[in-house]
């Protein structure tokens, strides 16, 4: 009987230790940018995510969203192009805040799920998270 349970440990430690072992790595590692629309394709707008996975962790290396129309990426100068529109330029103004808000949130959670979308800017929002996930992808499937 005393066999029975020594045979029965040993099975369960090896199937412990084949499980560990062939627990895969869900990222490569490497450099990966991910760019979307989102839901936006009506517009020039671009998410772009740069990111660096290194042992299976995401490390952000930049977010930017860019106007391919103008060729010029969104940020603090953009609401130039909305003098006349008050409502725009706040828009922008929030937007502005969201990216950089997003880019610290995720740098500090390592998981989107967990990145909130500020109210007043969801757009930047939107686009940050679809194209985190399109790089993401690229690390999954390399």
């Amino acid at each position: 009987m005393k066999k029975i349970y020594i045979i029965a440990l040993l099975v369960i430690v090896v199937v412990l230790c084949l499980v560990s072992m062939s627990a895969t790595k869900q990222l490569n590692d490497g450099i990966y940018k991910g760019e979307s629309q989102s839901k936006y394709t009506a517009e020039p707008y671009w998410g772009q995510v740069t990111l660096e996975v290194k042992d299976d962790k995401v490390n952000l290396i930049s977010f930017q969203i860019v106007d391919k129309d103008k060729n010029e990426v969104f940020g603090p100068n953009y609401e130039r192009h909305f003098r006349s529109n008050p409502e725009y330029v706040t828009q922008c103004r929030l937007e502005v805040k969201g990216i950089k808000a997003y880019t610290e949130a995720f740098l500090k959670a390592k998981d989107i799920s967990k990145v909130d979308a500020i109210t007043g800017a969801t757009w930047s929002y939107n686009l940050f998270r679809d194209a985190l996930n399109a790089a993401l992808e690229k690390a999954r499937h390399k």
